[in-house]
Formats: structure tokens, sequence, C-alpha cells
């Protein structure tokens, strides 16, 4: 469920950033969330969605890890396990890797569906303090993450509206 909040930016003005909701915020489904920026201000700017702690969905989790193990550079060098250890070698490296995995996850492409709507796409990641763990012998991964959109079609042409 998810929420949206009107920001303003200092260099780049008003966007909507899009979270999961939580208290006090009445939570909507995502659909929602875009049906109602876009009724407020038709030429509404999406900044980002944050991922908060849906990263530890296990259908992303599933999907991420499942990327990852199948990447050469995970397999050769993993990174290391334990809570809060984001500080190592590669991890700019791995951080890339999560990113892509990411972007084909299911999650990433049932957002994508509601955006084509709108003209949006999520086209890349944005992310720190990853950090791998390992529970019951299931490698998961943490991070904080922010998805990044990208126009893919003029809004004024799918809401009819003259450029």
């Amino acid at each position: 469920m998810w929420t949206a909040k009107l920001v303003q930016h200092e260099t780049e003005g008003e966007s909507w950033v899009v979270s999961p909701a939580v208290e006090p915020n009445k939570p909507q489904r995502f659909a929602d969330v875009l049906t109602g920026i876009f009724s407020k201000d038709r030429q509404a700017t999406i900044k980002h969605i944050a991922v908060g702690n849906l990263f530890t969905r296990a259908d992303l989790q599933t999907d991420v890890i499942g990327y990852l193990q199948k990447q050469p550079r995970f397999q050769t060098s993993p990174p290391p396990f334990g809570q809060n250890r984001w500080d190592f070698k590669n991890s700019g490296e791995m951080q890339k890797l999560v990113a892509d995995g990411l972007l084909q996850s299911g999650f990433v492409g049932s957002l994508n569906k509601e955006l084509a709507a709108y003209g949006l796409k999520i086209s890349s990641v944005s992310m720190e303090k990853l950090f791998f763990t390992k529970e019951n012998e299931q490698v998961k991964w943490h991070a904080i993450v922010w998805l990044k959109l990208d126009k893919t079609t003029s809004t004024q042409k799918l809401h009819g509206l003259p450029n």
C-alpha cells in the first residue's frame, strides 16, 4: 500500500515522491496513488519511488537474489555477510548488480505497468547502505532504495492535451 507527497526541491521545483504508506497516512493501491496525483495536476512530475521496507518482500528478495546468483562476479567474489556491513571491497559493483536485478524483477514490472498509463517508466535505481545477510542458509539483501523514473511518452498526448 502506497502514499504520495508533494515536495519542494531546491533546484528542481516541486515533484511527487511515492512511498510505502505509514501511519497516519491513508494507504492506497499504487494505481490509486497515481490517479490522485494526475487528477490534481496533469503535468505532475514524480521524482522517484521510495522502496522503504518493501525490499523485504519475499518475491523481491527471490527475484534479486536469483539474478545475483547467476552473475559470475557474485559467484566468484561474493560480498561479506552481516548486519550493517555496507563498506566492502566490491560494494559499488554489487550495488549495480542489485539495481539490475531490481529493474528486472516482477515487482518493478508491476509498477511499470501502472506507470505506463502516465507515460512513465522506472529507468534506474539509486541506493545506499547495501549489505547482505545469510539467514537459515538463505542470502538476503538490505538497502535504502529509490526507483527513479523517466518519461516514455508525453503526458499531454496520453491525456489528450495540446502540447
